[in-house]
C-alpha cells in the first residue's frame, strides 16, 4: 500500500498538469546520481565482517548464473513469440535487464533494509557491465559499447566507495554519515513518484492489447521468479542472497529498455508498452511475491 500511495502521488500530479517533462528528467537524473548514491553508500557502513564478505561473492556468483537463465529464457521468449529484428531484440534486452535500480533499490530498502541495499549493490554489478556490453550490442548490433561506462557510472563508483568503507572499517564523519544518510532516504519516494509519473504517461487500454506485451509480463513477472524459487529449493544459500536473488528477478523491464530503444533507432513503441505493462503489473505481483517466497 505505500508504494501504491507513492506511485498514486506521481500518477496525479502528473495527470494534473502539475509538472512538465523536464521536471521528471530532472527527478530522474537526481536520484540516479545523488539520493541513490547516497543510499549505496550509507548502506555499507558496516563494520567488516568475513561472513557479509562471503555472503556477497555468493551473490555475485549466482547473480552471474541468474542472469544466464535469463538470457536463455529471453532467447526462448522471441521465439515463442516468433518475433524477429527490433521486436525480438526489445523483447530479449526487457527480460534480461530488470528494473534493478529504480525498483530493486527500494523495494530492498523496505524489506530488508540496510544490508538488504549493501548486498543489491553487489548484485547490481552485474547489471552496470551487462548494460553496456551484451545490453547495448542486443539492441544496437554493437560487439560492445563504451567500456568506461561499465565501470565509470554512478552505480559502481557509489558501490566501489561503500566497499573501500567497509572492507577497510573507515567511519565516516558524523555530519557527512547523516548526510548521506537523509540524501539516501529520499530514494524511495522519489523513484516511486517517477515512476507514477511514467504510468500517467501511458495509455494502459492499448498496452493491454498487445499480446507480446502480456506474454512477456507473465514470463518476467511471475515466471521468472517463480523458477529461481524453485532452483533454490535445490541448494543451500545465506537467507538473505536467497531473498535478493527472488527479489531482483520479479523486478519489470528496465527503462533503459526505451532509452536505448530511442538512441539506436529500435522498437522504441515497443519498448514503452513493455516497461508499461510490466511496471503496472508488477504493482502486484511484486508484493505476492516477496509474501509467497521472499
Amino acid at each position: 500500500m505505500t508504494f501504491f500511495v507513492l506511485i498514486g502521488v506521481g500518477f496525479a500530479i502528473k495527470k494534473a498538469r502539475l509538472v512538465e517533462d523536464s521536471f521528471t528528467k530532472g527527478l530522474s537524473s537526481f536520484v540516479l546520481y545523488v539520493t541513490l548514491p547516497a543510499l549505496v553508500i550509507d548502506s555499507m557502513q558496516f563494520q567488516f565482517s568475513f561472513e557479509m564478505l562471503s555472503s556477497s561473492f555468493i551473490l555475485l556468483l549466482s547473480g552471474g548464473i541468474l542472469y544466464v537463465f535469463l538470457w536463455i529464457l529471453g532467447l526462448v521468449t522471441v521465439r515463442l513469440l516468433k518475433l524477429e529484428g527490433k521486436a525480438g531484440a526489445v523483447v530479449l534486452y526487457a527480460l534480461l535487464l530488470g528494473n534493478v535500480v529504480y525498483m530493486g533499490y527500494p523495494v530492498v530498502e523496505m524489506v530488508l533494509g540496510r544490508e538488504g541495499v549493501f548486498y543489491t549493490g553487489v548484485f547490481n554489478i552485474w547489471f552496470n557491465v551487462l548494460t553496456w556490453t551484451a545490453g547495448l550490442r542486443i539492441i544496437a548490433g554493437k560487439e560492445s559499447g563504451d567500456r568506461r561506462k561499465c565501470l565509470l557510472n554512478p552505480g559502481i563508483i557509489s558501490l566501489l566507495i561503500g566497499l573501500i568503507l567497509f572492507l577497510f572499517s573507515i567511519p565516516l564523519p558524523g555530519f557527512l554519515e547523516e548526510s548521506l544518510n537523509l540524501l539516501g532516504k529520499c530514494t524511495v519516494p522519489l523513484a516511486m513518484v517517477v515512476t507514477g509519473i511514467t504510468l500517467a504517461e501511458t495509455n494502459i487500454k492499448s498496452v493491454l492489447g498487445d499480446q507480446r506485451v502480456i506474454v512477456y509480463s507473465l514470463f518476467k513477472l511471475l515466471a521468472v521468479p517463480f523458477t529461481v524459487f524453485l532452483f533454490l529449493q535445490l541448494v543451500e544459500l545465506p537467507d538473505v542472497v536467497e531473498k535478493i536473488l527472488i527479489i531482483m528477478s520479479a523486478m519489470p523491464a528496465a527503462a533503459n529498455t526505451s532509452i536505448f530503444a530511442r538512441m539506436y533507432d529500435s522498437d522504441y513503441d515497443l519498448a514503452s508498452r513493455l516497461i508499461a505493462a510490466s511496471t503496472f503489473f508488477s504493482l502486484v505481483s511484486i508484493p505476492v511475491i516477496i509474501s509467497l517466497f521472499a
